[in-house]
């Protein structure tokens, strides 16, 4: 899913350049723990900066840091304290602590990123944001990556047993809940590893969308992807604000903040995840990668282990005060609503 760290902001569209003015500027520092370049900086936050530059005239700018604050995980926390102004992070990094969101990273939630993250952004609008997640920062939206897969050194899994004693790194808590159960070895190791740890051996497989093939370089160390409709898992992304910065903008500013936060943000950024990983596939086939859907062997093993996976997801919701089956329920429906079935 995601490159090494940067340690240098690259010119041209690694970084938003910054206009120098009469008016007065608020300029928000952005902390990535990605590159300037990745793609999810080129075709998600980087345009989204850019749009609040262009409404506001120039009198909100982004500066991107010329390394990251905090490790990925403490990116909240970053931004809460002021490190940041601006900076995202994932759910499943933290699994404890959002337990609560753990419900979009669950298998089969669908084939496309802009439903699945909607979706996950009106579940949040509903049923989580008077729980106080969020609680000193500004969220400004949150999305998911779109469907994950298995990707193989050398071989398409065609039944759960292919897992068994295979090391597979895995990212957030579902996808090493899921090779935990199929027999297989979760190598917790961070993103930003995931060539190394494929190239000299430690793993022999990963799970990741189809976009970080290409942004982690691994298209030729696992030439075998397979795939689940609707996504062996998903993982669950938000953006967050420094809530002082944002409380010192003009009504006129944070009108304009407002505007692409929320629903509208979860859009455009599951389009963006879309097209990238659409650009993945594109990639692999190019490159001859042999990508097949899951047999039925695997696709059936998935929904029967789903149901453990979500009465285990309403345990851990329960823990932290909300229905998750009450979630579950309307995330679904809105599922449902957003993909026309």
């Amino acid at each position: 899913m995601f490159r090494g760290i940067a340690t240098t902001v690259l010119a041209g569209a690694g970084a938003i350049a910054l206009s120098t003015g009469a008016f007065a500027e608020t300029v928000f520092n952005y902390s990535t723990w990605v590159p300037p370049t990745h793609p999810i900086n080129i075709n998600l936050y980087i345009p989204w900066m850019k749009l609040i530059e262009k409404e506001t005239d120039g009198r909100v700018k982004f500066r991107v840091l010329p390394k990251p604050v905090a490790s990925p995980r403490a990116h909240l926390d970053a931004v809460r304290t002021g490190q940041a102004d601006l900076a995202f992070s994932v759910h499943g990094y933290s699994p404890r602590r959002f337990a609560a969101y753990l419900f979009a990273e669950l298998p089969g939630i669908g084939d496309t990123a802009v439903a699945s993250s909607v979706a996950l952004q009106r579940t949040h609008d509903k049923l989580l944001a008077d729980k106080g997640y969020y609680t000193g920062v500004h969220l400004i939206g949150m999305n998911t990556h779109g469907p994950g897969l298995f990707h193989h050194s050398k071989k398409n899994i065609m039944s759960p047993d292919d897992l068994k004693g295979e090391k597979i790194r895995t990212g957030g808590p579902v996808p090493k809940a899921i090779v935990e159960a199929w027999g297989g070895v979760p190598i917790r190791q961070p993103a930003p590893k995931s060539y190394e740890i494929l190239s000299n051996g430690t793993a022999t497989g990963i799970t990741f969308p189809y976009e970080s093939l290409v942004s982690f370089k691994i298209l030729n160390l696992v030439p075998y992807s397979t795939y689940v409709p609707g996504g062996l898992y998903s993982s669950s992304h938000y953006l967050v604000m420094n809530q002082a910065k944002y409380d010192s903008l003009s009504a006129e500013d944070k009108a304009v903040v407002d505007k692409y936060s929320g629903e509208a943000f979860a859009r455009m950024a599951g389009a963006g995840w879309d097209k990238i990983n659409d650009e993945g596939k594109a990639a692999a086939e190019k490159a001859g990668n042999h990508i097949m859907i899951a047999p039925k062997a695997v696709i059936d093993a998935a929904k029967e282990l789903t149901k453990k996976l979500e009465a285990d997801y309403i345990d851990g919701a329960k823990a932290v005060n909300v229905d998750g089956a009450e979630v579950l329920k309307y995330y679904h429906a809105e599922l449902k609503k957003l993909s026309g079935n």
